[in-house]
This record gives structure tokens, sequence and C-alpha cells, in this order.
């Protein structure tokens, strides 16, 4: 993955959200890339970004913020969207993702004036409350099978 193609793609959603069809979580590279999309939202050190300068790590910034707010957090998307996740995801990557989402939108580290969602920290800790847990997660992974064979 390239890190200026990750950021192409974030601007590209920025300007253009509506031709990317989201319940085929498209587009597939920054769903297909999610922690670095998180760890560039909230602010944090993403390996290859200082080749960019600062204005343009603060576009790249609000735009992965963007996707984030407009895709992941989006009304009716499953536990494993709203955490940026793929459905073979382990554990560990389960709570990677919540810290990340939680510390993001939270308004004590995301300042005022911030554009999330109200129940946004709500929906982030029942996502996790299932995903981390194997019965739970399971019964999901059903009834997503059984929603895709309709």
């Amino acid at each position: 993955m390239s890190l200026s193609a990750l950021v192409i793609t974030l601007l590209d959603f920025e300007r253009s959200p509506g031709r990317w069809p989201q319940g085929r979580r498209e587009p597939a590279l920054l769903y297909q890339q999610t922690t670095p999309v998180l760890m560039l939202a909230a602010g944090r050190p993403v390996e290859g970004l200082q080749q960019l300068d600062d204005a343009g790590q603060a576009r790249a910034r609000r735009a992965a913020r963007f996707f984030v707010r407009t895709a992941l957090l989006r009304p009716g998307a499953d536990p494993y969207t709203v955490l940026g996740l793929a459905r073979t995801a382990d554990s560990e990557a389960v709570r990677t993702h919540y810290r990340l989402m939680i510390r993001l939108t939270h308004p004590d580290f995301s300042g005022a004036g911030s554009e999330w969602p109200a129940d946004a920290a709500t929906r982030i800790n029942l996502a996790n409350d299932v995903l981390s847990s194997p019965v739970r997660r399971a019964a999901l992974d059903t009834a997503l099978d059984q929603a895709e064979a309709e």
C-alpha cells in the first residue's frame, strides 16, 4: 500500500463521497487500510506521512476524519464497519480500532466543535461489546451471512 495512494483516495472520497457505494465498502482501499486511516484521523504518526508538508497533513487528516464520520459511522453500519474491521479481524485488531475510534470521537480528545454523530460513542461501545464477545460475534456473523444470502 502506498501512503500517497491512500491520501489521494481519502481526498477523492471527501470531494465526492456519493460516487462510492458504502454498502459494498467502497472505496476498497480505505476499508482495507482502516488502521492508517484511523491513525491519520486521530493525529497519530503514520509512517510515510512525513513527506507531506503541514498543509498536506492537515488536509489528509481532515479527509480521514470525514471518511470515519460518513463511512464508518454512517447510520445502520454493522459493528465491523463501525470499528473499520474486516470479518477476519482478530481480538487485538478489535481492541486497537476500538481505542482509536473512542479516542477520536471522545469530546475530551476531539476538541470543541467536532462534527461527530451524537451517538458515536454509544455505537462504538456497542460494536466493541459485540465483536469482543465470541458468542455475540458468532451470532452477528450468522445474521450477516443470512442477510447476504437473501
